[in-house]
């Protein structure tokens, strides 16, 4: 592919700017969905019930990944964006009628986390073909940081909304959000894309949800980043669990308690950025192992901290080392990966990846039963550190 220039005209930032919107849009849903519900049932364990049938959805990765190789990418973006767009508007139009119900909202929220995971590995397909292979890290570094950047700030939209209006029209600001990222798609370029020949069928699908699997494992480079993140994600459950209470056993003040969490959101972008300029100086293999000791070392410095100020700082580097992973990990993949398998290794990847996220939350709650809050978080500390022994499996080349 020949390097052009990435303008704000260029077909990459048009896709940057609907995921910024179509992100921005999710994070608002986030902080109204609680609230939502809450007002409904009054119960916390309905919020906890809505909340988990989004997340079930990223289960069920593998399953879609042969459906993104069979599809044409700016078709799947187009139908996962205007789905969500009518998820929001008709949560809305029924929440302003007074017609909602938990069992409403756990429908909507499941058809949302399904639109998310199709877009999610749309992207990742997307954006191959978009740039040259030598703007690939450029091209994600990009992306990780305006989604970090989103997380950030979209807390402080939902805010400002429910200062003007109530939950319900709030909903309907969402619903603009996610119309104008279907907007944005559509003005991306149409590449005639080739799909399998095959006829759909169950077999058909079987062997090809085999074939991105046995893929993975046979792509060492890809293979061996999956199982890092596996583990040291195991270890960072620990922390995301168990930060906010360990926060308030050192304070009662609900201004450090948003300091530190915001540290985390800060960190982030900060190591995003970092990763735009971060392989110009080193190799991928040094760089992972760098961030995966750094990033364990600090989260074993934040279960050993007695207070607020140090454990923001300790948060900002871990959080700084793991946003500096991201487009490393995603420039692999769609390195070693030919394009007609690359739905199906993002959406298995991700659920190789996440897939013991619930089994660390239930262990982190019993651990900090047993031995202590601080020790549980240095313990996923030293998990998360681990992981970077294996960076030395890599492939020399890397």
């Amino acid at each position: 592919m020949t390097v052009q220039k990435i303008t704000l005209t260029h077909p990459l930032s048009r896709l940057m700017m609907s995921t910024t919107m179509a992100s921005m849009a999710g994070q608002v849903y986030s902080i109204l969905l609680p609230l939502l519900v809450l007002e409904v049932t009054s119960s916390t364990i309905a919020v906890t019930i809505a909340i988990a049938a989004e997340r079930a959805t990223m289960l069920l990765q593998p399953l879609i990944g042969p459906f993104l190789d069979r599809t044409n990418w700016k078709h799947v973006l187009l139908i996962a964006d205007l789905a969500r767009f009518l998820c929001f508007l008709l949560l809305s139009v029924f929440a302003v009628t007074n017609q909602i119900s938990l069992l409403l909202v756990c429908i909507i929220s499941i058809c949302i986390g399904f639109a998310g995971q199709f877009y999610q590995g749309a992207q990742f397909t997307a954006i191959p073909h978009l740039v040259a292979d030598r703007q690939l890290h450029y091209a994600n570094s990009l992306e990780s940081a305006l989604f970090q950047l989103t997380i950030v700030i979209g807390p402080s939209i939902g805010g400002v909304a429910l200062l003007f209006f109530d939950i319900h029209y709030s909903l309907v600001a969402v619903s603009g959000l996610s119309l104008l990222a279907v907007w944005l798609v559509l003005l991306l370029p149409y590449e005639q894309q080739t799909t399998s020949s095959k006829t759909f069928s169950i077999s058909h699908y079987i062997h090809e949800l085999k074939e991105g699997f046995i893929f993975i494992y046979q792509q060492k480079e890809i293979w061996y980043t999956n199982l890092i993140l596996l583990i040291s994600n195991f270890g960072i459950q620990f922390l995301i669990v168990l930060l906010v209470i360990y926060v308030n056993q050192l304070t009662n003040d609900p201004l450090l308690l948003g300091i530190v969490l915001s540290s985390g959101g800060i960190g982030a972008i900060l190591g995003t950025s970092l990763g735009f300029f971060a392989d110009r100086f080193s190799t991928y293999k040094q760089l992972l192992f760098a961030a995966k000791v750094i990033g364990g070392l600090s989260i074993i410095c934040v279960g050993l901290s007695e207070t607020i100020w140090l454990t923001a700082c300790f948060n900002m580097v871990g959080t700084a080392a793991a946003g500096a992973v991201n487009p490393i990990i995603k420039t692999i993949r769609q390195r070693y990966t030919p394009r007609h398998l690359l739905g199906r290794v993002q959406s298995t990847s991700r659920f190789i990846t996440f897939t013991l996220l619930p089994v660390a939350s239930v262990c982190a709650g019993l651990l900090s039963e047993w031995i202590g809050v601080g020790l549980t978080i240095v313990l996923g500390g030293c998990i998360a550190s681990i992981s970077g022994l294996l960076v030395w499996q890599l492939p020399q080349k890397l």
